[in-house]
């Protein structure tokens, strides 16, 4: 995903983005390319604020939902998915051409724009946006009864998240405030923490410029001593496990600087500066089987000092939206760092949320919607 994060700010020519919906989808089915045509037939002539054709858009948003979900259905509704608000075609034409399903995804998305339309406030004061913004987004869970829709929206506003430079630095802030209040909050409801994570980010970014510049300067620049930090505890830690009766082909660890929006709310929580965040970095330990979970736990805290405030046991108790895995930050000779531990099947959960049930399962697309209505899901 974040190849392609970077790769979709330098697509410019319809061609370009179908190379990517290809790459996606190796073997697409005839319906996918019919849904490509009729996409590119019509949105002709329309172009996007950047001045690009318009149709590169839900072919990017058809690419990232590929990239969540392996149900193509879900691809060929997200690249009609401004078909029936923007031009001439009906939601019976659609049913006619591709069948009850994927029109009434489109038509879901289609709704989400009239609900926006009439509950959202796009000018007046912050207070007022976020209100109405709050309103919008409870309407919508309300609303939307297939999760599906709510994924594919999901990738349609990081797509427009990605392209915002084209637009004026008011309509990016506006547009970055309904992101955060509206759409992250969903991603995290439904689990899909690398949809959450990169909305957060983008809306960060416009919203908070200054705080996000500081934030980028401070972790380029020291860049190198975190990653040096990050490779030593990456080995202590395979080190151990070898030591300990796990094979090399049993677990990865892998680790990671934390997500700047992340860093900027513990900035906020605790009035300190980036300088004085202590916990930067994160490593996650995926291993076979839940058991296996908690022998690393041992190892981690019998190895390293725990800080048992922090620690969180989401595998046996798990969050609502199904999240399992095992949290805890522990000291070392390199600092303050946390290691999530789950195994493979719980990362996939993570990662992909609900889209999981049609990445890596095969089955019903129907996916228990109580995860996301209100009043439970957090801002």
């Amino acid at each position: 995903m974040e190849a392609f994060c970077d790769k979709a700010k330098t697509i410019h020519t319809i061609e370009e983005a179908i190379v990517l919906l290809w790459e996606a989808i190796p073997t697409p089915s005839a319906s996918t390319t019919e849904a490509l045509a009729l996409a590119i037939k019509a949105h002709e002539g329309q172009t996007r604020k950047s001045g690009e054709p318009y149709s590169i858009h839900p072919i990017l948003v058809a690419v990232i939902t590929a990239k969540i979900s392996n149900d193509e259905m879900m691809v060929q509704a997200a690249l009609l998915h401004d078909v029936v608000e923007d031009t001439s075609y009906t939601i019976e034409e659609l049913e006619e051409a591709f069948g009850a399903d994927v029109a009434h995804m489109v038509e879901g998305l289609t709704k989400i724009i009239e609900i926006r339309d009439e509950e959202f406030v796009s000018t007046g004061s912050d207070d007022r946006l976020i209100n109405s913004a709050l309103t919008f987004r409870k309407m919508l869970i309300a609303s939307i009864k297939d999760v599906r829709v709510l994924v594919i929206k999901l990738c349609d506003r990081l797509h427009n998240m990605l392209t915002l430079d084209a637009l004026n630095s008011e309509k990016q802030r506006r547009i970055s405030e309904e992101t955060l209040v509206v759409y992250a909050p969903i991603a995290h409801r439904l689990g899909i923490s690398k949809l959450k994570n990169y909305l957060e980010d983008l809306s960060f970014y416009y919203i908070y410029p200054e705080d996000y510049e500081v934030i980028d300067t401070y972790i380029q620049k020291n860049a190198q001593n975190l990653q040096m930090k990050l490779n030593t505890f990456v080995q202590q830690v395979k080190m151990y496990m070898l030591q300990n009766g796990f094979d090399e082909d049993e677990f990865e660890v892998f680790g990671r600087v934390k997500h700047y929006y992340s860093i900027y709310l513990k900035m906020q929580r605790k009035g300190v500066s980036i300088e004085e965040v202590l916990d930067l970095l994160a490593i996650r330990i995926l291993v076979q089987e839940p058991l296996q979970c908690y022998k690393v736990l041992g190892l981690m805290h019998l190895s390293f000092t725990p800080l048992i405030s922090r620690f969180k046991d989401y595998v046996a108790v798990p969050k609502e939206n199904g999240y399992k895995t095992i949290h805890t930050t522990l000291f070392s000779k390199e600092g303050i760092i946390e290691a999530q531990i789950r195994t493979q099947e719980m990362h996939q959960l993570a990662e992909y949320g609900v889209a999981a049930h049609w990445k890596y399962k095969e089955g019903s697309s129907q996916v228990n919607l109580k995860m996301v209505r209100e009043p439970t899901l957090s801002t």
